[in-house]
């Protein structure tokens, strides 16, 4: 059994690898002719356009994963069923399933592992891509914002500012307004506040604070006042902000609780845009399982009818991911939805169609 698993993961990979590497290629080829009339006006260095697609690969690579691998499996299942050697599989012992099983383990497997990359060395390439593709092209743009209104998750407090600079992570003409079960307990206003990333808080300069003691209202005014209560990060005040795509997990998953009490039409756009970010790797496994439910007929043209079938598969998950990643974008859908319910078409369709072709056969 050892020897079959050896030769399915081996099949499957040999197949992967090179699909893989073709396919970030065709994709690197488009990106570089797309940017080629930008390269000539701005003379930009070879070295500097060779950096730049490097960062682009990992980008790229998440873009044909899916594929390849579906492409690989389907491959390794109909050379299995063209070739006969299903019947010697079967003759040994071994059922479709066990077979099926291992397939969907190795699926699991490099679905983990590019979950990971994606987590790490995507995400940081691709900041590094985007930073250097305007430095390179002349485009300009700043991280600084105006007239932000945040809230902690707890609701316990809400801070304005009417201006935040990127650079000195500072912001500017804050208001800070604490509440409690009774109403407003606290509000802190100041010239600016800046964020001291040792402790993980703000710290207030010419701050004005007024604070309730029963009926009583007590006034007070400091040069420098550091208030622990506050500790959001100062990414949440970038005009990027809403990019939930490039956050740590941690500050996007704070971003939408907060966004989703302020402004529930942006919530969905960025809710949808999470959800696919954090299960895009999963369409290799969902895939390659779809794989392994279809029948395989053909015995000749095996390569053709492989890459037909791979890419009639994949036309249909990704029309049914971009139909419900609209939907839930515009709050027609649940933003999970736009993840789920791709997977349950697919599977319908490919569960219908292996009961087709098994009373065929």
């Amino acid at each position: 059994m050892k020897i079959v698993s050896r030769y399915i993961v081996r099949s499957i990979m040999r197949t992967a690898l090179i699909t893989l590497f073709i396919c970030v290629m065709l994709v690197l080829a488009v990106e570089l002719f797309s940017l080629m009339n930008s390269i000539v006006n701005n003379s930009v260095p070879f070295s500097q356009i060779i950096r730049l697609s490097v960062l682009g690969l990992p980008e790229y690579l998440m873009m044909v994963v899916s594929v390849s691998f579906l492409f690989a499996s389907t491959f390794f299942l109909s050379q299995l069923s063209a070739n006969n050697e299903l019947i010697i599989l079967f003759n040994t012992g071994m059922s479709y399933g066990k077979i099926a099983r291992k397939v969907i383990i190795l699926g699991l497997i490099v679905t983990v592992f590019f979950f990971i990359f994606s987590e790490t060395v995507m995400i940081d390439a691709r900041l590094e891509h985007d930073r250097l593709n305007d430095e390179l092209f002349g485009l300009s743009g700043t991280a600084d914002s105006r007239n932000i209104t945040l809230t902690d998750p707890e609701d316990s407090y809400v801070i304005h500012a009417s201006r935040y600079s990127e650079e000195s992570q500072t912001i500017h003409a804050v208001t800070l307004i604490e509440t409690s079960g009774e109403g407003i307990k606290r509000r802190l206003t100041a010239d600016r506040a800046e964020y001291l990333p040792d402790k993980g808080y703000w710290r207030f300069y010419m701050a004005r604070l007024w604070e309730a003691e029963g009926s009583t209202l007590k006034t007070s005014f400091s040069e420098i006042h550091d208030d622990p209560l506050v500790t959001i990060e100062p990414r949440l005040f970038r005009n990027y902000s809403n990019d939930v795509t490039t956050m740590e997990r941690s500050d996007a998953i704070n971003y939408l609780r907060r966004l989703e009490k302020l402004d529930k039409a942006s919530w969905y756009v960025s809710a949808t845009d999470f959800w696919q970010r954090l299960f895009s790797p999963f369409s290799i496994l969902i895939l390659m399982i779809i794989s392994v439910s279809m029948n395989y007929r053909f015995k000749k043209n095996v390569f053709l009818f492989s890459i037909i079938l791979s890419l009639c598969t994949a036309v249909v998950y990704y029309v049914s991911v971009m139909v419900f990643t609209i939907s839930s974008s515009q709050g027609v859908t649940e933003p999970y939805m736009s993840v789920l319910a791709p997977v349950l078409i697919i599977s319908v369709l490919s569960l219908i169609e292996r009961a087709i072709g098994g009373a065929r056969g």
